[in-house]
C-alpha cells in the first residue's frame, strides 16, 4: 500500500538523496509504496553503519522513528528497531496470514485575520475526526483513510452537489455552517515487480514542492485504477482515473517513466489526456501507446499534454530541477514564439541543505511561469480540473511565482519554517479558452496586474507521540486584488492547527 502525500518521510529522503546518502531514488513520482519506502530505509542502515558520524542527532532520531513507523515492513531485513519506536495503533490484530492496524486520528485548523481582511474570512474553524484502517491479508493490501469536516465562523455557506463549485458540501439551515466528508480507500496487489491499485487516491509527479506542472495531487483524490512498476534503473507508472464535472463523464489517464541516467541525474517524461462526454475509451486504458497518436485516431478533440522534468544531484548539499509542461505545441520549432496555441509552463528550483555548514537546515527556492491559455480547452469538458481545482500547479494561466522556503529543525518534536512568495497574475483562468477577437498573439501577464505576497513564519511541536501543534503567522499584501485595478488589501494572519492520530 501506499503513504500519504503528506507524510514527513518524504521530506526526509528528499533530504538523505540531497546529502548524498542515497541515490537514484526516482522522487518525481509520488506516493511511494511502504515497501519501496523500507527499501530506502534499509539502505540508509546499510550506509550508516559504514559512516556512523554521517548523521546529526537530530536526524538520527528521525530516522529512528521512521523505523519504527515501518517495523511492519522492516521486521524481517535484519534491522535493529528500538521497540519504543514502533507505530503505536488504536488496535492491531495479526496473525501469519496478514495484519490490520486501526488508527483514530482528529485535530482542526483555527485561522484569525485582523480587521483589514474580508469580515467573511476574519475568523474560520474547521476540525475534523475519523479513521484509518490498513492492512493486508494473504497478499492483498488494502487502506483506507476516512474523515468527517466540519466549518463555520465569519462565512456563509451555500449547500451544492454541482462539481463545478467544488467539493459537494452539507449547510446548516442558517448557513452559518458546512459538512463534508472524504475517503482515500483502495486495494493494492503486488505481483513480480508490479503494484496493482484500484480505488480512490491521489498522485504527485514532479520534483517540486510547490506544486506540480502535470499532476500536482493538490486536487481532491479521485477514483483510479494504477500500475507501477520498475526495471532496473527506470520506474514507469500508468493510470486511468474518473474525475467530477458538471458532465456526466470526464475522465483522466496519464504514464509516466522516470530514469536514472547516472548517478546524481534522473529524468522524468510523462503524458497526460482529459477527455469526457462519453464512455470509458479503450486506446487510453492502454498503458503504452502514445495518447498523442490515439487522440488523433479518436478524433482530435481531448486535451492531450506531455511534460519531462530534470532532478540533477551531482553537487553534495545541493539538489536543482526543472519541470516543463506542454499543453499545446503548434510545432517543435515554434516552441518560443508567440503564438497563442503554444501553450507552455515551466519550473526551475533547488534545494540546499545544511547551508553554510547550519546542521539540521535547508533552504528551497523555486520560480514558476503559467503561460496564457495553459490548462485551458475550447471544449469545457476537458478544462485541466477535477471538481472546481487544478489538476496541475495551483496558478492560474498567465501567472508566475516566485517561491522562498527556509527551515531548521530543533530535535525531531521541534521544527520551524519561514516562507515568502511573490505571485503575479494577468487576465484569464482555466475555463477561459482563447478566442477569435485576442488575435494570434500571446501577451503574458496582459490586462490589470494581480500582485500577491505572502511572508510566513511557522513552528510544529510533536507535544506527545503523533500528536502535532502547528502555529503560523503571515503578513499578506494584495495589489489589484481580482484584476481590478487598485483594489488593494494587506492583513496579518493567524492559523492554529493541531494533528492527531492514535
Amino acid at each position: 500500500m501506499n503513504l500519504p502525500l503528506d507524510h514527513w518521510a518524504y521530506q526526509f529522503l528528499e533530504r538523505m538523496e540531497t546529502r548524498g546518502i542515497l541515490a537514484k531514488m526516482r522522487n518525481g513520482s509520488r506516493p511511494f509504496t511502504r515497501v519501496k519506502i523500507a527499501r530506502w530505509l534499509q539502505k540508509i542502515d546499510t550506509y550508516t553503519k559504514h559512516h556512523p558520524e554521517v548523521l546529526s542527532k537530530v536526524e538520527k532520531d528521525m530516522f529512528e522513528r521512521l523505523k519504527g513507523e515501518f517495523w511492519d515492513e522492516l521486521k524481517d531485513r535484519g534491522i535493529s528497531i528500538k521497540k519504543n519506536e514502533r507505530e503505536p495503533h488504536f488496535y492491531s490484530w495479526q496473525n501469519k496470514s496478514g495484519f490490520i492496524h486501526l488508527d483514530v486520528v482528529g485535530g482542526g485548523n483555527i485561522t484569525l485575520r485582523n480587521r483589514k481582511a474580508q469580515k467573511e474570512e476574519r475568523r474560520i474553524i474547521s476540525p475534523y475526526y475519523g479513521g484509518i484502517i490498513r492492512g493486508s491479508l494473504r497478499g492483498v493490501g488494502f487502506y483506507s483513510d476516512s474523515r468527517i469536516f466540519a466549518e463555520w465562523g465569519s462565512r456563509k455557506y451555500a449547500q451544492h452537489y454541482q462539481a463545478s463549485k467544488g467539493y459537494p458540501q452539507n449547510v446548516s439551515h442558517d448557513s452559518s455552517m458546512a459538512t463534508w466528508d472524504t475517503s482515500d480507500s483502495y486495494f493494492t496487489l503486488n505481483w513480480r515487480g508490479f503494484h496493482f491499485e484500484v480505488g480512490r487516491d491521489n498522485v504527485r509527479w514532479g520534483p517540486s514542492f510547490s506544486g506540480g506542472l502535470m499532476i500536482s495531487g493538490l486536487a481532491p483524490s479521485f477514483d483510479l485504477i494504477k500500475i507501477t512498476g520498475e526495471v532496473g534503473t527506470a520506474t514507469f507508472t500508468w493510470f486511468h482515473g474518473a474525475l467530477r464535472s458538471d458532465y456526466p463523464h470526464k475522465w483522466i489517464s496519464a504514464h509516466r517513466v522516470e530514469m536514472s541516467l547516472a548517478k546524481g541525474v534522473d529524468l522524468g517524461l510523462g503524458e497526460v489526456v482529459i477527455y469526457g462526454n462519453r464512455g470509458m475509451e479503450m486506446a487510453y486504458v492502454n498503458p503504452l501507446i502514445p495518447y498523442l497518436i490515439a487522440e488523433h485516431t479518436l478524433g482530435d478533440r481531448d486535451n492531450v499534454a506531455l511534460g519531462f522534468d530534470f532532478d540533477i544531484n551531482r553537487i553534495r548539499n545541493l539538489r536543482l530541477y526543472s519541470e516543463f509542461f506542454i499543453d499545446d505545441l503548434f510545432a517543435p520549432w515554434e516552441v518560443f514564439s508567440k503564438f497563442w496555441g503554444n501553450k507552455l509552463a515551466f519550473t526551475i528550483g533547488g534545494y540546499w541543505v545544511n547551508p553554510l555548514t547550519l546542521r539540521d537546515s535547508g533552504i528551497r527556492w523555486e520560480y514558476t511561469r503559467i503561460e496564457p491559455y495553459v490548462y485551458t480547452h475550447h471544449d469545457s469538458v476537458n478544462v485541466y480540473e477535477h471538481y472546481n481545482s487544478g489538476l496541475g500547479h495551483f496558478l492560474e494561466p498567465n501567472s508566475d511565482g516566485l517561491f522562498l522556503r527556509a527551515e531548521h529543525r530543533f530535535s525531531l518534536a521541534l521544527s520551524t519554517t519561514l516562507t515568502f512568495s511573490s505571485i503575479r497574475h494577468g487576465i484569464g483562468n482555466r475555463r477561459t479558452p482563447h478566442r477569435e477577437d485576442e488575435g494570434l498573439e500571446k501577451h503574458f501577464l496582459a490586462g490589470v496586474v494581480e500582485h500577491q505576497k505572502h511572508f510566513g513564519a511557522e513552528m510544529e511541536w510533536e507535544i506527545i507521540r503523533d500528536v502535532r501543534f502547528r502555529v503560523k503567522i503571515t503578513r499578506v499584501w494584495l495589489k489589484n486584488w481580482k484584476n481590478i485595478y487598485e483594489n488593494d488589501r494587506n492583513w496579518n494572519e493567524l492559523m492554529l492547527t493541531l494533528r492527531m492520530n492514535w
